[in-house]
């Protein structure tokens, strides 16, 4: 019996990673792109850009970048409605596959926010060496990149920039996500002001640990604590969060000298949206600088990366632009295409 239900798990997964690769293939079948390998950081990075068939110089060019995962140049097929409606404002799109992901080298765990950051800039370097330099350049992340977005407040190249489901802090987003863990988990109730107090007490013991090194922070009792989750188990992302655990916003974003759209979901878990918009806010209030603007938008109905809390079964084969909540990609396709505008 056991041997059935492992060949039937066996067929399953196969079957979805089959379904999945038709889907994806399906799915940006009508949209036109052409292949480019760029250089960064001695890496090669894989990538593609979608150009609408009537793009001229006059039509912008938007860089996708990555939130935080192995993420190919599609995000798993998520940002092909996306780039969909984009392409029908003649709108380009360019991504690629993340380092150690698809046809990229390097490994993408790895980098700190600042690689991240160099990383749009040598894609930037690329598309002029290409013959798109006279191309407005804006950017389209997710999640994790506002943390790359405020490694780039000096690229005078970068003229807009798009944030969906963007956190201000790590170790506060941390925070955020041990609460909704605990809640989730019913060890606490949303009201207990107890339960925050000691969250950011075990937090913060959590920090010295991480940056005293893997080895103390595997031999610490912390993680017994019931409210504690497992210990990173894996010591390349534990590299990688010592790396980028001091992330924060404030410092590039008060110094973006262009306009961003904050764009998040009301129903988003992973990202305490209240604490990004409050601290977004406050780093565009305290700017000096002449073209900084912040607009921020609460989707309804919303995860954290714009689709439907519920999703119904196919979304596992290939994300649909009826899986996003009503009015999230016309929200920022249409920003993005104000931006040409206002341009021009």
């Amino acid at each position: 019996m056991t041997q059935y239900k492992f060949l039937l798990i066996l067929f399953m997964c196969i079957l979805t990673s089959v379904l999945t690769a038709c889907n994806n293939k399906l799915a940006d079948s009508d949209l036109q792109y052409t292949t480019h390998t760029f250089d960064s950081q001695n890496h090669q990075l894989s990538g593609r850009l979608y150009k609408p068939k009537h793009h001229t110089i006059s039509d912008p060019i938007v860089i996708m970048v990555h939130g935080d995962g192995a993420m190919d140049r599609t995000a798993k097929s998520y940002y092909l409605p996306i780039i969909h409606a984009l392409a029908e404002k003649n709108i380009a799109t360019f991504s690629w596959d993340k380092p150690g992901v698809g046809r990229s080298t390097g490994h993408w765990l790895s980098q700190s926010m600042d690689d991240r950051a160099s990383e749009v800039r040598d894609a930037i370097n690329y598309l002029y060496s290409a013959g798109y330099q006279h191309n407005q350049v804006g950017l389209l992340g997710f999640s994790q990149a506002s943390w790359v977005f405020a490694n780039l407040y000096h690229d005078t190249r970068v003229e807009f920039m798009v944030l969906v489901g963007g956190a201000a802090n790590w170790l506060a987003q941390s925070q955020y996500s041990m609460w909704v863990r605990l809640v989730e988990a019913e060890k606490i109730s949303i009201d207990d002001e107890a339960a925050l107090l000691r969250i950011n007490q075990l937090s913060a013991e959590e920090y010295k640990l991480i940056k005293a090194g893997y080895d103390h922070y595997l031999a610490a009792l912390l993680h017994q604590d019931p409210f504690m989750p497992e210990p990173i188990g894996d010591e390349a992302r534990f590299n990688f969060v010592q790396k980028n655990i001091d992330s924060d916003v404030f410092e590039g974003f008060r110094q973006l000298n262009l306009p961003m759209l904050a764009i998040y979901g009301d129903s988003d878990v992973h990202v305490d949206i209240e604490h990004s918009q409050t601290e977004f806010a406050y780093a565009f209030e305290n700017t000096k600088q002449p073209k900084s603007s912040l607009e921020q938008v609460v989707i309804s109905n919303a995860s954290h990366g714009l689709l439907k809390p519920e999703l119904p079964l196919d979304a596992i084969f290939s994300i649909k632009k009826s899986h996003f909540s009503s009015g999230a990609i016309d929200t920022l396709v249409d920003w993005i295409d104000s931006q040409r505008a206002t341009s021009e």
